[in-house]
């Protein structure tokens, strides 16, 4: 398969083309992959990127203890799959948007998490209810253990925004910890169109974060486009 043009895109969207009149059965890897390569469907994702870089600007902008040292981002298209033995998906072609951005942390992990929630909520960009920061602060307070000695579970931080159909998850790691994976899959029926942009993790902590306590990410994933069975 040709590897096309990284899009960008923006708002989700759910286009109903031309698969949905190809009946009940499961659409032929011709009729998917032309989808997937439409200009129609093309334009989403290049919306979706678009809307994506806006509310990371959003999330980290206003954070300056934060600095990126790079980006990976994914555009995949699925098939649904139909089998006589199982229930079909409840799709005939759904694609979606992933993206993680990598930054060196400058100073103690906890106030550029504070500076980035500061930020992040005068932008409007919001914690999800039980993944907010204070979890961070009790887990760091307490040195990831309970009273009995017991290691805490590391906690969660995820935001959402307003008119942005996916959630932004903070992690974060040390040097010592295992890398985050950051790899691509092959191109195999079901999957009909991939464009991945991915990052050497372990380049980063030999190369802009060498001598960095901490390595921050941020991802997201949004579907931008999707085509759903005929009921």
């Amino acid at each position: 398969m040709d590897t096309p043009h990284l899009g960008r895109s923006g708002a989700a969207v759910v286009l109903v083309l031309s698969l949905v009149g190809c009946g009940p059965d499961a659409p032929t890897p011709e009729d998917a992959r032309r989808e997937a390569a439409s200009s129609a469907v093309r334009q989403a994702s290049a919306a979706t990127a678009a809307q994506t870089d806006a509310v990371f600007a959003e999330l980290v902008g206003g954070t300056p203890a934060l600095t990126e040292v790079a980006t990976s981002t994914s555009d995949d298209c699925h098939a649904g799959v139909a089998d006589v033995l199982y229930p079909h998906d409840p799709f005939r072609l759904r694609c979606s948007w992933g993206e993680t951005r990598y930054f060196a942390v400058r100073g103690e992990l906890l106030d550029a998490l504070r500076q980035m929630d500061v930020a992040a909520k005068q932008a409007g960009v919001l914690p999800v209810s039980g993944e907010a920061l204070d979890g961070v602060e009790f887990y760091v307070a307490a040195n990831g253990l309970t009273e009995d000695g017991q290691v805490l579970p590391l906690p969660t931080l995820t935001y959402v925004a307003v008119g942005y159909g996916g959630r932004l998850s903070v992690r974060w790691f040390r040097a010592s910890d295992p890398r985050p994976e950051d790899h691509s899959v092959d191109v195999r029926w079901p999957m009909v169109w991939q464009d991945d942009h991915r990052v050497d993790v372990d380049a980063l902590w030999n190369g802009p974060l060498r001598g960095q306590a901490y390595l921050l990410t941020v991802s997201t994933g949004v579907t931008y486009h999707e085509v759903p069975w005929p009921s």
